[in-house]
């Protein structure tokens, strides 16, 4: 309806733009024949002089314009009886009644009670004479017949139509591997590669006495008596306080809290402390025929014994999560056989239920171990090449031992300018195999 009506203007404004150059040309040809211009004017624009007038410009909707001269004082409804007169003068089935007075330039409707200077008309304003429309039966209109169709409907009268766009359904976004766990077993992987390589390079022997003295230290007995007979007259077992005392690194109220948290525990498993003949186990394999041991450093076997003690010490370290604990009392189970089967699986809810039902397998146990050559993700850290160089370099080597042995120095290591970048590698990489992993199992 708008376009329409525009239409209608533009075309009203240059008729009227047409009739004022033949105007000026009659002005023109008029004072070249000897009429005064003042006289062709006032003889054309006999209303302009008065200083209470003004004109506007009335378009009616058939596009036809009526130049009327107005007072300010005059109502709308005067104004729209003039127009009325003038366009349907002889079309008795309109009436005054049925049309309104539109402001083009404000765009909007004005009021027939109103004043023109109420409504803000000025001189030159164009004011178009529009039909009003009729709305018949919108009061008969219930909510009923006003309320749409409900999704069931829409269902069914869309059930044959082709789905452009399906949605697709998101993977779980839930991840059923610990991180922790699985950045443990990538760290041993690497341990064990970096001592293969570098046990044949320059810095084998150097390597070999750094970790020989860390292992050292981590098997040196209790050197303080007063300590451990101070914890016994507490009432703990001699096997008990020496266990502490070694995993607290001799800090006795550190202990004090070891043994507290594991009061309840057995002593059939005691600390076994290898050092009367520590240099036997880290030594290569006897080649004489009497099982004598060669005392020559051997970095991989240095490196699998600080693995070993690794798993020991963590063992003696375990506490059972009070979650898990809970989660498996609701389901039956005796709260002695939860704490043997969360120990053989290191906190796993899942393997320790299916411990708990009879299940042995292997693949249970929290086994301190590597990942398998045969996993994506083995060749996915071994593949790149920044992690492959640090297995070339001894400060790696130490690097990941010490993570492995105190989880917690990863915030020490992290802001190295030289392993920050690798351990960055390392966890992204393994991230995104694992998410591709679990997007491809999705889809399948």
């Amino acid at each position: 309806m708008l376009p329409w009506i525009r239409e209608h203007i533009v075309d009203a404004w240059h008729s009227r733009k047409s009739s004022r150059a033949q105007r000026r040309s009659l002005i023109l040809s008029s004072v070249r024949s000897g009429v005064p211009e003042n006289l062709n004017t006032a003889m054309h624009m006999p209303s302009s002089s008065a200083p209470d007038t003004f004109t506007v410009n009335i378009i009616s909707f058939g596009g036809s314009v009526l130049e009327v001269t107005v007072k300010p004082e005059y109502t709308v409804e005067k104004v729209k009886s003039i127009a009325m007169k003038h366009f349907y003068e002889q079309d008795e089935s309109k009436s005054a009644s049925s049309f309104r007075l539109v402001h083009v330039n404000n765009c909007k409707a004005l009021a027939d009670d109103k004043k023109l200077i109420e409504e803000d008309c000025n001189n030159s304003d164009e004011l178009l004479l529009a039909e009003i429309r009729s709305f018949e039966g919108k009061e008969n209109l219930s909510d009923e017949l006003l309320k749409g169709p409900t999704e069931a409907e829409i269902l069914r009268a869309t059930a044959d139509l082709p789905i452009k766009n399906p949605p697709r359904p998101m993977p779980p976004s839930d991840c059923p591997v610990d991180f922790q766990h699985e950045i443990h077993k990538i760290l041993i992987t690497l341990v064990q590669a970096s001592a293969k390589i570098l046990m044949y390079s320059p810095d084998a022997e150097k390597c070999y006495k750094n970790i020989k003295e860390r292992l050292e230290a981590r098997y040196k007995p209790p050197n303080d008596p007063k300590a451990v007979k101070y914890l016994m007259d507490m009432g703990f077992t001699e096997n008990k306080v020496i266990k502490a005392l070694s995993l607290r690194k001799m800090n006795t109220a550190d202990a004090l809290e070891w043994l507290i948290e594991h009061q309840d525990d057995s002593d059939e498993e005691d600390l076994q402390l290898p050092i009367l003949d520590l240099d036997a186990m880290i030594a290569g394999p006897s080649t004489s025929g009497n099982n004598d041991i060669q005392v020559e450093p051997n970095l991989v076997n240095i490196v699998t014994l600080t693995l070993d003690s690794y798993r020991q010490y963590k063992k003696l370290e375990f506490k059972p999560s009070p979650r898990i604990m809970q989660s498996l009392q609701e389901m039956g189970f005796d709260e002695k056989r939860i704490v043997e089967a969360l120990k053989v699986t290191g906190n796993n809810q899942a393997n320790a239920c299916e411990w708990l039902l009879g299940e042995r397998r292997r693949s249970l146990h929290d086994l301190d171990e590597g990942i398998k050559p045969d996993e994506p993700i083995y060749k996915a850290i071994m593949s790149n090449p920044h992690i492959q160089l640090s297995l070339t370099n001894p400060k790696f080597l130490h690097a990941y031992l010490s993570i492995l042995e105190t989880p917690s120095s990863t915030n020490l290591w992290i802001n190295d300018p030289e392993v920050s970048p690798v351990l960055s590698q390392i966890f992204k990489t393994y991230h995104a195999e694992k998410h591709a992993i679990d997007m491809s199992r999705y889809n399948s």
